[in-house]
């Protein structure tokens, strides 16, 4: 079975443009990787194989995740052009700072394609 890779972008480590969640690297790691791992278990309890995982290093020019989900402060960070190749979900900054994956999960199984 295909799993569809999503990437979680709260913050960028690298390039011109480093947008944090936080400003606290460690801080930030922690609300990533629990956003992610909330996102994985919530849409597996919804019967789809997804693989979910914090992206601290995007490279624009080498993305290969499936879907990418970003923290709206990163997207007015980097402009909405720079990322307009990219299959992304917008969130709300609060979302990811506090876990809520709602917003995510609602808009990825209301797509057209199917997750399973």
């Amino acid at each position: 079975m295909k799993y569809l890779i999503i990437s979680v972008v709260g913050d960028i480590r690298t390039g011109k443009i480093q947008p944090t969640l936080t400003g606290n690297e460690i801080v930030d790691n922690a609300l990533i990787a629990n956003y992610s791992n909330q996102l994985q278990k919530s849409l597996e309890a919804s019967g789809c194989n997804v693989t979910v995982t914090p992206e601290h290093f995007l490279d624009l020019h080498n993305a290969d995740s499936d879907k990418y989900i970003f923290d709206q402060k990163v997207v007015d960070s980097l402009g909405a052009a720079s990322l307009s190749e990219l299959d992304l979900i917008v969130v709300d900054h609060s979302d990811l700072i506090w876990g809520n994956v709602s917003a995510a999960q609602s808009e990825l199984t209301g797509q057209s394609f199917s997750l399973s």
